[in-house]
């Protein structure tokens, strides 16, 4: 996974239909240096007195005009079989990146943590198991066999993982803002096999995958988006699954938006139409 050297416009990272051919640039786990300086200072261990969560979806500050600064992501190699240093570096990055967001928000922070795990059916976390990588409170359980097989191919096995992450970040964020207890409230109500119900948890996990997107967008290169995308069109609601993720093309697309536009109000989900959540 290479990290940020200067966004190429020419480069097309647009959505890619469902009839294209994606040609995808295999990338390096060994990292390029880049020109750009950044000084970054350890994220707190605690929230800030005084800022807590809203109570609230759509009108959440997390929904605000607001965008991640560009912060070179540098990662350690990757391996396969012991991706641990890997991945914490990697959260190190999201950590870093969206605690000045929080703090311009006036909304609590505090770092996650990941941990790799075989299975995460038995765990509910106060919602229906999953069956894939999951977050809760605090934690991002993250399934290798759900990175491994990616459909990028053993070069896109990195930015798999870190896409991953930085999506159920993106419920760590949902989390710290109010914005997941207020949807699991509205979703509870409605019922969770409801079509309301269904229509809520799509919004709560296309946001995620928006604000994965502007993380992405704004710590690695071209080639490596291009990675990313070919894995999360392909991500999303499995035929004979409950939709409760978003159908692939909308999974892609919210990613994708997220990385072109790198806004949170772009974000907003909960204002969205609804075949754009379908």
């Amino acid at each position: 996974l290479t990290s940020w050297t200067g966004r190429d416009d020419g480069a097309d990272v647009r959505p890619v239909t469902s009839g294209q051919v994606r040609t995808m640039v295999p990338i390096s786990t060994s990292l390029r240096p880049t020109t750009t300086t950044v000084t970054t200072t350890p994220p707190t261990t605690t929230a800030k007195a005084g800022l807590i969560p809203v109570d609230a979806t759509g009108a959440n500050p997390l929904t605000a005009i607001a965008s991640l600064a560009t912060r070179p992501c540098r990662l350690p190699t990757w391996n396969d079989t012991a991706p641990q240093p890997f991945l914490d570096a990697a959260l190190e990055c999201l950590n870093q990146a969206w605690q000045p967001v929080m703090g311009r928000l006036r909304l609590p922070f505090r770092p996650a943590t990941v941990v790799t795990t075989p299975d995460v059916s038995a765990q509910s976390c106060g919602r229906p198991p999953e069956e894939s990588s999951y977050y809760c409170d605090g934690v991002i359980y993250l399934v290798p066999a759900s990175y491994l097989g990616t459909n990028a191919g053993p070069q896109g096995v990195s930015t798999a993982a870190v896409s991953m992450m930085a999506h159920e970040y993106g419920h760590h964020l949902q989390q710290l803002s109010g914005t997941l207890p207020a949807a699991l409230k509205q979703i509870t109500a409605v019922g969770w096999g409801s079509p309301q119900g269904l229509e809520l948890s799509r919004r709560t996990e296309l946001q995620a995958q928006c604000l994965s997107g502007m993380f992405m967008g704004t710590a690695f290169d071209v080639s490596s988006l291009r990675l990313a995308q070919q894995d999360n069109y392909t991500r999303g609601d499995a035929p004979g699954m409950p939709p409760n993720h978003g159908a692939p093309q909308n999974y892609g697309e919210w990613f994708s938006k997220g990385v072109q536009r790198n806004s949170l109000v772009s974000c907003n989900t909960w204002v969205a139409q609804a075949p754009a959540v379908g």
